[in-house]
Parts: C-alpha cells; sequence; structure tokens
C-alpha cells in the first residue's frame, strides 16, 4: 500500500526531505513533540525519534498506532455504504443546482454562487418523505440503505429520509470519499444544523469538515472555524489551511488529527458566549496535544464568514486579524473573571 516508510509517516505527520542526508525529519506523532525529533530514512526503510525513541520499520510504526485515536485509519471502508454516499451526494447536488431553487437563493446570499456549489459539492434535501429512498432502493437491499445513517423508521416502520429541506454539505474523508452530511434549513426551524448519524465510515468525533489532507498542506497553521459557511468562506478567501468542527465541541481526537500535520491552531469561533466558551475549551486539549494556540477576534463581526463578506476590506482584514491574533493565554486571562484562575493563568506563562 506504501511504497515507502516517508510516504507512510506522512499521513500522520509532516515530514521535508532534507536535501543533504535524503533523510525526512517532522514531529514525532507519537510525543507530539514541539521540535522536528522524528526522521524516516527511505534508503533503510526506518524510523527514528529522537525525543522519545520510537523506532522501526513500517510495520513497527503501523503497529505503534491507536487506529481509534486517529480519523485516519487504514481498514477498507464499505464499499457499499460508500456508493450510496456518492449516490446521494449527486442526488442532492442536481437538485441545487435546478434553476431558481430556493436553496440557491438562500446560498447566493451567503455569497456563494453556482462556481462555489460546484467546488465543495453542495446540494440539497428535498422535502419530502422519502424521496431519496425512493430513489435508491431500486439499486440497493432495504438493510444497506438503513445502515448508512440516511434514512429512520417511522412508527409504522415505513422508512424515512433522514435529511429533508435543507442545504446539504458533504463531508469527506482523506481520501476524498464522501461519509456524511451536514445540513442546514432555509428557515428558523430547529435544529438550524443537523449531521449525519455515527456509522461506520463516520464520527464526529474524529471527523472535521474541510481538513486538508496530506496533499493539501501548505503551512503549519490551522484556520478552526466553527461552521460549514465559515469554512467555505475562509477557504475560497484563500485560507486552504482550515477546517470546521461538525456541530461538536473539539475533542482529544481531533486535536491529534491536528497535531500530526500541524505545529499551531488559530481559533476562529463565534464572537458570542458560546464561541467563547467553546475557544477555552478547545484551548486546553489543543495545547494537551503539543500545539502553540492563538484566538481571532473579529469584533464586531459574529464570524470569519460575516467578517470577509461585509468588511470592505474583506480578506486583508481576516490577515490583519491572523496578525492581531491573542496567544491563548492573553485570551484565557482576557475571558476570566475569577482572580484565582487569572492568577493561575500567569503562573503558567512564567513556569
Amino acid at each position: 500500500m506504501y511504497e515507502t516508510i516517508s510516504e507512510l509517516v506522512s499521513r500522520y505527520t509532516k515530514v521535508t526531505r532534507d536535501p543533504v542526508s535524503g533523510k525526512y525529519f517532522g514531529s514525532c506523532p507519537f510525543c507530539h513533540g514541539r521540535t522536528d525529533t522524528f526522521m524516516a530514512d527511505d534508503r533503510k526503510g526506518i524510523f527514528f525519534c529522537y525525543a522519545c525513541g520510537a523506532s522501526g520499520d513500517k510495520k513497527d510504526f503501523l503497529a505503534r498506532l491507536e487506529p481509534n485515536k486517529y480519523a485516519m485509519v487504514t481498514c477498507q471502508k464499505n464499499p457499499v455504504l460508500l456508493q450510496i454516499y456518492e449516490d446521494t451526494a449527486y442526488f442532492y447536488y442536481t437538485e441545487l443546482i435546478k434553476a431558481e431553487h430556493p436553496g440557491r437563493q438562500y446560498l447566493a446570499s451567503r455569497g456563494i454562487t453556482l462556481d462555489g456549489i460546484r467546488e465543495y459539492g453542495l446540494g440539497f434535501a428535498p422535502d419530502g418523505f422519502s424521496v431519496l429512498y425512493s430513489r435508491l432502493k431500486r439499486r440497493y437491499r432495504h438493510g444497506e440503505l438503513m445502515a448508512s445513517g440516511l434514512f429512520k423508521l417511522s412508527a409504522r416502520g415505513y422508512p424515512y429520509d433522514f435529511f429533508r429541506n435543507r442545504v446539504m454539505f458533504p463531508i469527506m474523508d482523506e481520501n476524498g470519499d464522501v461519509i456524511a452530511f451536514g445540513g442546514r434549513v432555509l428557515d428558523d426551524s430547529r435544529p438550524k444544523y443537523l449531521n449525519s448519524p455515527e456509522t461506520e465510515l463516520f464520527s464526529k468525533r474524529r471527523n472535521l469538515y474541510g481538513f486538508p489532507y496530506m496533499g493539501d498542506i501548505r503551512g503549519q497553521a490551522l484556520i478552526l472555524c466553527e461552521g460549514y459557511l465559515d469554512y467555505i468562506a475562509l477557504h475560497r478567501a484563500g485560507f486552504r489551511d482550515s477546517a470546521a468542527v461538525l456541530g461538536t465541541a473539539l475533542t482529544e481526537e481531533h486535536a491529534r488529527l491536528i497535531a500530526a500535520r500541524y505545529k499551531e491552531v488559530f481559533l476562529s469561533m463565534d464572537s458570542d458566549e458560546a464561541g467563547i466558551h467553546g475557544a477555552k475549551k478547545s484551548i486546553d486539549l489543543l495545547r494537551k496535544a503539543g500545539l502553540s494556540v492563538k484566538v481571532l477576534d473579529f469584533s464586531p463581526y459574529k464570524d470569519p464568514d460575516e467578517l470577509i463578506r461585509e468588511d470592505p476590506m474583506g480578506m486583508d482584514e481576516f490577515r490583519k486579524r491572523i496578525e492581531q491574533a491573542l496567544p491563548a493565554h492573553m485570551f484565557l486571562a482576557r475571558h476570566t473573571k475569577d482572580t484565582g484562575e487569572l492568577i493561575d493563568i500567569l503562573m503558567q506563562q512564567v513556569l
């Protein structure tokens, strides 16, 4: 599956080839050190970490990993489920691109044109009881469709579509396969956002929307935001090293996924109380994973999407906010009312 040791390890940590020795160096995916102590040698087919002492060949590297702690796993995914999701994504897409579709009108109000719909594979789930199920049952068995998480059973035992009357955002894995969806209502209905339930393909604890896997990594810092539209606004504005959480708090699994590829995170949470609370919780997890953390301030705007769309300077203003981002300890100090907690925060910077 992997030709060289460097190709294998690059799926779990970012490594750079040294032109003199021909070896690859980067941060260790096992001890999460902040310096480049990890080495991979293609000529000998081995790896070694000068900090924690981890070493061996490709088999030893894989044996050290705990797949349940990583979003990227090497097991074979269910091909039937993958095909169901691919067919569903295409169905949703063809629904959305219909002329004068209300979903297109909503997205246009958020600055997303037909080109953006195509680029991100956006779609629309029709407002019907079992429109998708009726379409897919011609090709798949009932059990296969129910295992996808795209359908539920009514009180009378009839299958119905899980997503209805929502703009759809396909969630992809490291191979570019659609493994889940997020759906947003067009009105004030609740819940505003709805994600696919857990399946053998998808876990909210392990997956991030739009996460740039090995082929797309461009820098050493990741911008982490809250929502699908925030991510799209950032990505379209040229901030390619970005991702969004999927309607849940950041988890240890997310932090490990990020730490395997980046050294720093810019938290781009909403500027309301919920966003501040979420940022404070995320800081602790990201730090424990060995990441440097800074927090962006969007005031007077609510989030990255609103800033980029409504500020006259748009992208330039967002870049300015990145330059002015608060180090984690300063953000925590600014948003605490507890004197004891403030002293602890300041003492941690001294020690």
